[in-house]
């Protein structure tokens, strides 16, 4: 029998300790940014780099303004609806911002806007994970590594000023809202709250010499079949069985009793992700401010309560996928809202948005029966097919 020698087990115990914090939501190790590779470019002349104020409605504007010239010719984009956008970006009314140190920034050249980026410092996120983290967001860009390396650049002076010895991106502003880049699948529209940008970006930012910290997938699913077939009927029996024995029960949200409904998600959320990879702990000023905006588009039949001896215990929520009705460029007024009000209600896919379960009932396969409970489900109103991301 061979002992471990101290040098041996000081390395294993750090390993474990790297495995539990990554599984416990600390970001992986990812490439840095420096040495400059050769492809980043580092001359900027005829790049325009102009600081905006989102505090104010012309500089909101012309911020989202930026991305109806990128995608003018993409037959696949969706617009965000820029009611909601203004709201969003809006420091006034957005608890976010709270947390924030932002600078936000518009590009141009010739006078005319070609590109746009936030980038931001979030204390709440460097509290929680004791790191100096800085990240960006809001990235829209031409195709053009000479306009996209001067903005990106210009955020790393901005983060390295606050004391950020890594950038993360793209964050807006962080997991609690969108983020990722879209790396495959460009064929066709994006899905309710889902990122969406040009195929393009990726060599931006790896020409600059960003790396991947994390890959973040979606599945597709059919189920206008409903539970038929081998796989499907198994876990239909399994999760029939998990239901029994761990006495299950299910509801939807209640719009009537809304306000507290909120409240339960609420601490179910702070239970359920704490953990998960990037996680940001969300006030629940915050928390209400965005829920807000799902309350006018869910389908309450879809937002499930997973309840055992009628004690919450896990949350579900599929989201109807109204980009499907939405105006192209975002705008329902004067005339797309009438459309929009009318037709939402009648899409035919959806979104599984989120998903978790307390500490306390994990491992017990509640999952499994959450998933069949939201086939059937919406099976019954009417939406055969969507995605689980």
């Amino acid at each position: 029998m061979q002992l471990e020698s101290p040098e041996t087990a000081k390395e294993r115990d750090e390993e474990l300790d790297d495995r539990e914090a990554y599984r416990f939501g600390k970001p992986p190790e990812v490439p840095s940014i420096e040495p400059a590779p050769e492809t980043r470019q580092t001359e900027y002349s005829g790049v325009e780099l102009r600081a905006i104020d989102l505090a104010k409605r012309s500089d909101r504007t012309a911020f989202i303004d930026v991305a109806d010239g990128i995608y003018a010719s993409d037959p696949h984009y969706i617009a965000p609806l820029r009611m909601h956008l203004m709201k969003f970006l809006d420091p006034a009314k957005n608890p976010a911002f709270k947390n924030l140190e932002l600078r936000a920034i518009i590009a141009y050249v010739g006078g005319k806007p070609v590109g746009r980026m936030t980038a931001h410092v979030d204390r709440n996120y460097n509290e929680y994970h004791q790191s100096k983290s800085g990240f960006f967001g809001w990235f829209e860009c031409i195709d053009d590594k000479k306009v996209a390396h001067a903005m990106i650049s210009d955020g790393v002076e901005f983060l390295r000023g606050r004391g950020a010895e890594e950038m993360y991106g793209p964050m807006n502003f962080s997991t609690n809202h969108q983020c990722g880049l879209l790396v495959e699948n460009f064929d066709r529209p994006p899905f309710v709250e889902e990122t969406y940008n040009l195929s393009y970006y990726e060599a931006l930012f790896t020409s600059y010499g960003f790396g991947k910290a994390k890959d973040l997938l979606v599945w597709w699913i059919e189920v206008e079949n409903g539970l038929t077939g081998k796989n499907r009927e198994r876990i239909n029996r399994i999760a029939e069985k998990i239901r029994k024995r761990e006495g299950i029960n299910f509801r939807h949200v209640s719009l009537q009793d809304a306000a507290r409904e909120k409240e339960r998600i609420f601490d179910i959320y702070l239970a359920a992700w704490q953990k998960n990879w990037g996680f940001v702990p969300i006030s629940k000023e915050e928390f209400m401010f965005l829920a807000a905006d799902l309350e006018m588009v869910l389908i309450p039949e879809l937002f499930l309560f997973a309840e055992v001896e009628g004690k919450p215990v896990g949350f579900c929520g599929t989201l109807p996928n109204i980009n499907e009705v939405l105006p192209r460029d975002g705008r329902l007024f004067p005339f797309a809202w009438w459309r929009f009000l009318t037709k939402r209600k009648k899409v035919k896919t959806a979104r599984l948005y989120t998903l978790g379960v307390i500490p306390e009932y994990r491992k017990r396969g509640l999952e499994s029966v959450m998933f069949v409970e939201t086939v059937l489900r919406a099976n019954a109103i009417g939406i055969h097919r969507g995605e689980i991301g």
